[in-house]
């Protein structure tokens, strides 16, 4: 019975972090780019930090190599409401 609560609680604390994350919309642009190629237990993993117009900074980690790559620092980035991950100005 606890192992079902405690399951039932973890997919809340999801569930509102993805609505959370899904309802944010900014501007900004491209500060600071991270890899880290991971070890035996991990696998690499690629950071861009975005800084907001309004001061704020925005971090998004992913396994994916051509989202990360087609940023570069400087670049405009717009996140719109209903997206997950920001996209790119020109």
């Amino acid at each position: 019975v606890y192992s079902i609560i405690l399951v039932l609680v973890i997919v809340g604390i999801m569930v509102w972090w993805v609505g959370k994350k899904k309802k944010e919309e900014w501007e900004g642009e491209v500060i600071k780019k991270k890899y880290s190629p991971g070890d035996y237990e991990s696998s690499a993993s690629y950071t861009i930090i975005f800084k907001t117009d309004k001061g704020k900074k925005k971090r998004f980690t992913t396994a994916d190599s051509k989202y990360y790559d087609q940023w570069n620092e400087g670049d405009r980035a717009e996140k719109k409401k209903g997206e997950f991950f920001p996209s790119k100005i020109q």
